[in-house]
């Protein structure tokens, strides 16, 4: 993706950090076709040792069929967004000159797919992506929490989907190349907001400030 020199992010932990919070991917797979699926992925190391995103799709999804050699897929991983009112820039009332721009996290994994059907595979897998999710609650669910024969079932219902990496990239817009005078006014605007996603985009960008002063 086209990613201005100020808004890269290549730290590979916070990609991942990114990866591990945002979860639900738009994983797009492309050979004589292009196919796209809205799934859960799970960033883990494979045999190799090799880091790789895992998930599953419902049997009767063509996007695993796609899968294997040659194929190549991307996983897109949009995180906290926002609009940004041009009312919000100082410069704005100095001298007009002011447009709406937006703010946005955005992680694209680029490499290989694969799909399994072994169970043993499909059990580890949802058991991984159970406890990344039902971490902190009060009462955790697992998959050993249903019936065997349950379990079973669906375990023939899906098909997993791992996705070897080639390249990941990071895209953290958040109004780095603008004046201090402009962010703060954003980041005020945004926390005042009525919007959820607003105010998560208003606590990165303070992040960013805290990590300016450093």
């Amino acid at each position: 993706m086209y990613v201005p020199k100020q808004f890269q992010e290549t730290r590979e932990d916070v990609l991942l950090r990114a990866i591990a919070d945002i979860k639900l991917a738009a994983l797009v797979v492309s050979n004589e076709n292009i196919e796209a699926a809205h799934v859960p992925m799970v960033a883990t190391q494979n045999a190799n040792g090799d880091l790789v995103l895992q998930s599953h799709v419902a049997r009767p999804n063509p996007i695993w069929r796609m899968a294997g050699e040659g194929c190549q897929a991307l996983a897109i991983f949009q995180g906290p967004q926002a609009y940004i009112h041009p009312g919000w820039f100082p410069a704005k009332r100095e001298h007009g000159k002011a447009v709406p721009t937006w703010n946005y996290i955005a992680v694209h994994v680029h490499g290989r797919l694969s799909s399994t059907d072994d169970p043993d595979w499909l059990r580890r897998h949802l058991d991984h992506l159970t406890e990344q999710n039902e971490v902190g609650r009060p009462a955790p669910w697992a998959v050993s929490d249903a019936p065997p024969s349950f379990i079973e079932t669906l375990l023939g219902a899906i098909v997993g989907l791992e996705l070897l990496p080639e390249r990941i990239e990071g895209a953290w817009k958040m109004l780095q190349h603008h004046p201090d005078a402009n962010r703060l006014g954003v980041i005020d605007g945004l926390s005042h907001s009525n919007s959820s996603q607003d105010r998560i985009v208003a606590e990165v960008m303070s992040g960013l400030e805290r990590s300016r002063q450093r």
